[in-house]
């Protein structure tokens, strides 16, 4: 007799501590309700959180992020940027078009955005996850509006101060 599988859901959090933590959090409330929860994680965040939470029921799964060695830490937030860019698209999308028990949907920091392009092209259902508070995502949200009207420069210099930003409140 074949026992059924549970559905797979792949967490994608942005690489930074206080994006995983709360990715891991939601995991496991996703596997308290019979899913089978997959963290993908950069390899240099993946040696970390894999061993310390072993017991918890989760699969933790590496992605590489072209490190030259790989007990070493991306230097600075562009590396991050490149890796998730460039490197593991490429990765995910082997995994979710080879993935024999299928996956029921990928669940995505709002920061690492290049999985819901993968995922899509996959024809996987996405969910977006933001950890931080609404207030913070509105402002990211503003950024290229401030650029837009002239307000912040490209690179993120204050240009003008006296000016005010109409934006819709929803």
């Amino acid at each position: 007799m074949k026992v059924p599988l549970k559905p797979k859901i792949i967490f994608i959090p942005y690489p930074a501590q206080g994006h995983v933590t709360p990715m891991l959090h939601l995991a496991s409330a996703f596997l308290s309700r019979g899913f089978s929860p997959v963290v993908m994680t950069p390899g240099s965040i993946h040696r970390r959180i894999s061993t310390t939470n072993e017991d918890l029921g989760i699969t933790f799964l590496a992605l590489s992020d072209g490190l030259e060695r790989p007990d070493a830490l991306p230097s600075d937030f562009f590396s991050i940027e490149r890796s998730m860019e460039n490197i593991m698209p490429s990765q995910l999308e082997r995994f979710l078009l080879d993935e024999d028990a299928g996956v029921a949907c990928v669940v995505v920091d709002l920061l690492a955005s290049w999985a819901i392009k993968v995922a899509d092209r996959c024809g996987v259902p996405v969910a977006g996850f933001w950890p931080v508070m609404l207030a913070a995502y509105r402002m990211i949200e503003s950024i290229p509006e401030l650029v837009r009207t002239g307000i912040v420069s490209r690179k993120g210099n204050l240009i003008r101060f006296n000016t005010t930003v109409n934006s819709h409140i929803s």
